[in-house]
């Protein structure tokens, strides 16, 4: 890749979202995860783990307090008191049942995902039968003195174990009354102890953890305490138990995560014993789950962590929204930034005339500006204005577009920018503007819009400069199953037709891209394969029978981007959420570890702003480590190149304080 200019966008600092609550699917290796603005988002952690499909949060479900799994089915409660069901493939509310005793704090299923448990702020313990035709409510227990905090089904699904204030209570399902009753005591006379979590072994063993910082161990069969440890110095969250129930780990306010082993000692009888300890969030952990000997950890900081032994291995993932996350308009020079519940349009800097040997920093005559900000606001269940979750949004090349998507349907634009009086005009005879977008798209021309709704459809439009007309629906065939479709324009029929369907595999795609002037499209699936196909051609390339790098296919990290030099054919260029690298097709691999270029150390060790980029061709396979969480990556120019970067201090900078701890004298 020859030199260029670039944009390092660092204005771009969305609001980092605790996760609140995880559940695993253990037979899709399915990780669903709750941010506390009421965002879900789906990993897939079959292979490199990645952000599959993201709900955005909306008036209807304002909160969520737990979610749960039901074969493929997602569940959810929260402060509303409604038990919420989703669609995975519609990305939206599927159903909702009221609950009993107002605001809904947790819930489980039985093991085999007929009957489903939930907690309540009254007390009430409701019980909803789940078969394919829908759920029912059953009925609820007897009703307790306070709320219930966590609870869980035992393994026969007879019998629930829950946790409130001061105390535990073990559940008859079937009689609806509490057959023990066991209290926890306090560490201070006037200072409740809350019993925050909760987990059962299937010898009926009930272990909870406490805002005391206990870790207990209770006989769930006769009511009574087996042993308990001084785990934290705070409040601990959440619990969780390896498959085979030999171990757990826990973790809360005191952010360090704390391992128990299950041990055999004299006599024959077991034990519960203190193992190692893991320091990998500074502020709260809210959520533990294992899968395959990994644990994965989130909480108060936003990150998702994943660690596991041997080897000791340690992985961070950033709170990135799910690309495209961003968009460059390039003949307008404008930047469109995607944020949780608003979009941002900005109009990017230029830079003054510099000599074309010239590297650093490039001195600017037009700094980047702020020019509008677009949200949908509507009315929740208290009557009071509240901002719509941002579900997909894009700008046109010319920047005269503008569409975003929520919940409640699709928002387009007019834009005129004439100097210092920006201009927009909402459009409102769009048809079918009630039905949410999944994704939407300008045609480079500008003379389309395509969108592809959430029930099936793809709808492309025909953009007029006074009003927007459907030009054809076609059927929606995309998906995360590894079906790649194409669709080329007929310009004699004035529609798009079936051109051709890509080889399935047997992994998802999480980038691709069509290179501008050669029309070949590329693939990088979650085994980070990466794959070219020609277009016209309809079959693969040499380019991806011959590419084979060791260090490429041992990456931890999905690629989140495809991009392509336009002014040199051979240069693919891939993003990360930290690095960039740079493929040239017409270096053959060496097969051993490449190192990263001199040329590279050299012009990126002291760039902050807009600078320039001079990357080697010493190698096939080069990686760029000099951003910490790389967002999105895409040309401006032939030789201007927008790079935008959260970093690390912008996230931390925005969090609540972490539990003050003395390390060596100090806190």
């Amino acid at each position: 890749m020859a030199q260029c200019k670039i944009h390092n966008i660092r204005f771009y600092n969305p609001e980092p979202q605790a996760i609140r609550c995880m559940k695993i699917q253990n037979s899709t290796k399915k990780l669903a995860l709750c941010r506390t603005d009421a965002t879900i988002e789906i990993w897939n952690l079959q292979n490199t783990w990645f952000l599959e499909r993201t709900i955005a949060p909306s008036t209807d479900n304002f909160s969520i307090e737990d979610v749960v799994w039901c074969d493929n089915r997602l569940f959810s409660v929260g402060l509303h008191g409604l038990l919420i069901e989703y669609n995975l493939s519609k990305l939206c509310i599927e159903n909702r049942w009221a609950v009993t005793g107002e605001a809904a704090f947790c819930l489980d299923i039985n093991k085999t995902g007929s009957k489903i448990a939930i907690g309540t702020e009254q007390g009430y313990l409701n019980i909803f039968t789940v078969n394919k035709d829908g759920v029912y409510f059953e009925k609820f227990l007897d009703k307790q003195e306070g709320r219930i905090m966590c609870l869980k089904f035992d393994a026969t699904g007879d019998f629930i174990a829950s946790g409130s204030i001061d105390a535990i209570r073990i559940w008859n399902v079937q009689s609806g009354h509490a057959i023990h009753k066991m209290t926890t005591g306090r560490a201070e006379n006037n200072k409740p102890t809350i019993v925050w979590c909760i987990d059962i072994t299937d010898d009926f063993t009930v272990i909870t953890g406490d805002s005391r910082g206990k870790l207990s161990f209770w006989d769930g069969k006769v009511g009574s305490q087996i042993e308990s440890y001084q785990s934290h110095k705070a409040d601990i969250l959440t619990i969780t138990l390896s498959s085979d129930q030999s171990s757990l780990y826990c973790a809360g306010v005191d952010p360090n995560i704390t391992s128990y082993q299950k041990v055999t000692i004299k006599g024959g009888t077991q034990k519960w014993v203190r193992s190692i300890q893991r320091k990998i969030h500074e502020h709260d952990v809210n959520s533990l789950v294992l899968l395959d000997n990994k644990l994965y950890s989130g909480g108060a900081d936003s990150y998702l962590a994943c660690s596991y032994h041997p080897p000791k291995t340690l992985l961070k993932l950033p709170p990135l929204l799910q690309n495209p996350c961003a968009q460059v308009a390039s003949s307008s020079n404008y930047l469109l930034l995607k944020f949780s519940k608003h979009i941002e349009i900005w109009s990017l800097g230029k830079s003054k005339n510099v000599d074309v040997s010239f590297r650093g920093l490039i001195p600017l005559k037009e700094e980047p500006k702020k020019l509008l900000e677009l949200k949908r606001v509507t009315k929740n269940y208290d009557g009071e204005e509240d901002k719509e979750g941002i579900i997909s949004c894009a700008i046109s090349n010319n920047g005269k577009w503008i569409i975003y998507s929520t919940a409640k349907g699709v928002n387009l634009f007019q834009f005129i920018h004439d100097e210092e009086t920006p201009n927009l005009i909402k459009v409102d005879d769009l048809e079918n503007k009630n039905i949410p977008c999944l994704l939407v798209a300008f045609a480079p021309n500008n003379s389309q819009l395509i969108a592809c709704q959430n029930t099936g459809n793809i709808v492309i439009y025909r953009l007029l400069d006074q009003r927007v007309s459907i030009s054809q629906v076609i059927q929606f065939v995309g998906d995360i199953e590894s079906n790649i479709v194409v669709f080329q324009w007929n310009a004699k029929k004035q529609e798009w037709i079936h051109h051709c369907k890509l080889p399935k595999y047997r992994c998802p795609p999480t980038a691709m891209a069509i290179h501008p002037s050669s029309t070949n499209l590329v693939v990088v699936y979650s085994d980070c394969k990466l794959i070219e196909y020609s277009i016209v051609k309809k079959h693969f390339t040499s380019f991806s029978k011959d590419f084979e790098n060791s260090e490429w296919k041992s990456r931890p990290y999905p690629i989140r981007n495809v991009a392509f030099d336009p002014r040199r054919e051979n240069i693919i260029i891939l993003q990360d959420d930290s690095n960039i690298i740079i493929i040239n097709k017409e270096k053959e691999t060496t097969g051993k570890k490449q190192k990263e270029p001199k040329v590279l150390k050299k012009y990126f060790a002291d760039i902050k702003g807009n600078g320039s980029l001079d990357v080697s061709k010493e190698f096939n396979f080069n990686s760029i480590k000099k951003y910490k969480h790389l967002a999105y990556l895409e040309w401006l120019h032939e030789d201007e190149l927008v790079v935008i970067e959260v970093h690390p201090l912008n996230i931390i900078t925005q969090l609540l304080p972490a539990f003050e701890q003395h390390k060596f004298g100090k806190k």
